[in-house]
């Protein structure tokens, strides 16, 4: 007669030979979360990890001196943090804050500045596998150099580079 130890050993391994996976393609294929924004009209995608943090938009002291382009300081909890009128950045076309309004918190290395975008529309996943070639054409140089590429849904998210933007000398240049 077995013991009962290498009956159960026998059992698991006469198991082993009828597993199947019951996991979908769907199941193991790999997302991308990002952080969706819009910005003139063009609707963007930041790395979550690059977001520091998302705020309304605080009280900002204007700088002078500085392109038209930089809105300010505003004080966030006791830091400064300089906030960038994103649309105008990109676009030359100043922003009109309104309720949708935020400021994107962006940190990289010793980089953190404030975008103030039209409207964040929260987290959005995307399949790895559907990244796709950018499609800047008939965007402004700064854009176009700034983009890596962009995901399809109802609309054409464009993936923006932080490092990119921060290495931006127009952008790191910021004095009038």
């Amino acid at each position: 007669m077995d013991n009962p130890l290498s009956l159960l050993s026998e059992y698991e391994q006469r198991g082993q030979q009828h597993v199947v996976d019951l996991s979908s393609a769907e199941d193991r294929r790999e997302y991308w979360r990002s952080i969706a924004f819009r910005v003139g009209g063009m609707h963007m995608l930041l790395d979550e990890h690059d977001a520091d943090e998302l705020l309304r938009p605080p009280p900002i002291l204007p700088i002078p001196g500085t392109r038209r382009w930089v809105s300010g300081v505003a004080n966030v909890r006791g830091e400064l943090l300089p906030v960038i009128d994103f649309r105008d950045f990109l676009f030359a076309e100043p922003a009109s804050p309104d309720k949708q309004s935020r400021v994107l918190v962006i940190a990289m290395d010793d980089v953190r500045s404030g975008l103030l975008v039209d409207q964040v529309m929260g987290v959005r996943r995307f399949p790895v596998d559907t990244f796709r070639q950018p499609q800047t054409e008939g965007f402004p140089a700064v854009v176009k150099q700034m983009i890596d590429g962009c995901y399809r849904e109802e609309e054409v998210f464009h993936v923006m580079s932080v490092r990119k933007l921060i290495e931006d000398t127009g952008f790191m240049q910021a004095a009038a």
